[in-house]
């Protein structure tokens, strides 16, 4: 079957992943595909939405919606997946599921496909101990596509132990709003004025102010769950990646800014490696190395980039380079040629969440697609 004969729903177009993943669907190798953009929230049906310089119309949800779907995108809440996909199932369609409702169904497989299945876990003394990650086969018709913060976690692992063992990662995640969606965009937005003009502040969604502060929990009334965020990201971590999950430490704080990742990781191997075979090992598909500190773009400077943008920041007791730790962040002893080898990094690192997660689920459906049957049985 080719591209061309495929037909895809959308299921949460208005939404703005949904948004961000009919984008990169126009630009993947579903480009020529039928896409069919679907929602049952009434304010984002009968919108128009450009997809591959085209005017569309956003449908609302109707029992023959999934019907002569190949392939069903889930980019809403997990309410709306759980709504409608017995139906999508039922008509036949292969479902990649971003919600992560579906993870709740026994024997579904999180998937991450810019991760090695197989990857070397130590390279010292000349041994070889692989480990392999559960792969789609000729039955699977619905995945769950991975958390992307687990994805680029699981990526840079893997990357890593090309240069060394890693002995342990460390992250604290920097939230955006627009992992809440539209409602929390407006929320932080509304907060930020009535603050600056001390009215009362809405908090349907994010449950407590989020407006000029910083925070790692939220009253339970609200939607914002930052304690689920960082169990889903462990928990897609551990399916998905050839690292150990017991190698990772996570901190997921809210911050009060619209959209883009940023995080803040220090990595420790079992021995001093050179930071620049590092940032080598590192560098690649999906992944951009920015050498000079001064230069490197925050979360803002990162929205619609391609892939993740990392700085690599040696860290040196003072003992070792004259240099404390705090000069070296703040770039003094980055880089510099002819650097002594140490066995811990930061690595500063930002990309859009938004178009970093339509990525893996359309790589998600492109695994799926290479396994359909082609042609017919004679």
């Amino acid at each position: 079957m080719s591209d061309k004969s495929l037909r895809i729903a959308l299921v949460g177009a208005g939404t703005l992943l949904g948004k961000a993943l009919s984008d990169e669907l126009a630009a993947s190798a579903f480009a020529s595909a039928d896409l069919r953009l679907l929602d049952d929230d009434e304010d984002a049906q009968g919108k128009l939405a450009a997809v591959d310089d085209e005017i569309t119309l956003i449908q609302r949800m109707e029992p023959d919606s999934f019907d002569g779907c190949d392939f069903t995108f889930f980019a809403g809440d997990a309410a709306l997946t759980k709504k409608y996909m017995r139906q999508a199932l039922k008509a036949g369609s292969c479902i990649v599921d971003l919600s992560g409702e579906m993870e709740k169904t026994p024997g579904i497989l999180v998937r991450a496909p810019w991760v090695p299945e197989r990857s070397v876990i130590s390279a010292s003394s000349g041994e070889r101990a692989l480990t392999k990650t559960p792969a789609p086969d000729l039955d699977t018709r619905v995945v769950v596509s991975a958390h992307p913060v687990a994805v680029l976690l699981a990526m840079l692992a893997a990357r890593s132990q090309r240069v060394a063992p890693l002995h342990g990662l460390w992250a604290t995640l920097l939230q955006p709003a627009s992992e809440y969606g539209h409602a929390a965009l407006e929320e932080l937005h509304q907060q930020t004025a009535n603050l600056l003009s001390f009215q009362p502040l809405p908090t349907e969604v994010f449950g407590g102010q989020t407006a000029f502060t910083l925070a790692v929990s939220f009253d339970a009334a609200g939607q914002a769950a930052l304690a689920s965020a960082a169990e889903r990201i462990r928990r897609h971590y551990a399916k998905i990646s050839v690292v150990t999950a017991s190698s990772l430490a996570l901190q997921v704080i809210q911050v009060p800014v619209f959209h883009g990742y940023a995080l803040s990781v220090a990595v420790e191997f079992s021995h001093p490696v050179a930071a620049g075979a590092l940032a080598k090992a590192l560098a690649g598909s999906h992944v951009r190395i920015v050498a000079d500190a001064a230069a490197f773009p925050g979360n803002v400077q990162a929205v619609e980039e391609e892939g993740a943008q990392i700085l690599v920041q040696p860290v040196f007791p003072p003992s070792e380079s004259g240099v404390s730790s705090g000069e070296v962040s703040k770039g003094h002893s980055t880089q510099e040629p002819g650097a002594q080898p140490t066995g811990r990094f930061w690595l500063w690192i930002v990309a859009d969440n938004l178009k970093f997660a339509a990525q893996n689920a359309i790589a998600c459906a492109v695994e799926l697609n290479r396994l359909r049957p082609r042609g017919k049985v004679q």
